[in-house]
């Protein structure tokens, strides 16, 4: 993943922590990645099918049922 620096008047950070702080997103570089793909889709640079399409494309893990609740009980019990 590439790296870029963007450099936001004062109204825009204080939107971005906004959004942290209602817990829609954990970082502010998350809600300005999701920021960034909304306006893409709301362009038209993006369309229901073509995203969908990139999440489907993802390799998936194999795992039943029984071996998800292992890992996830084994993830609580890290805490």
């Amino acid at each position: 993943m590439g790296s870029t620096g963007i450099k936001l008047e004062k109204a825009e950070e204080q939107v971005l922590d906004k959004m942290v702080e209602s817990g829609l997103f954990s970082t502010k570089d998350e809600a300005a990645r999701a920021a960034i793909v909304k306006y893409a889709y709301d362009l038209g640079i993006f369309s229901p099918a073509m995203l969908w399409g990139k999440i489907t494309k993802h390799k998936r893990r194999k795992i039943t049922p029984e071996q998800l609740k292992k890992d996830l009980e084994a993830i609580e019990n890290e805490v």
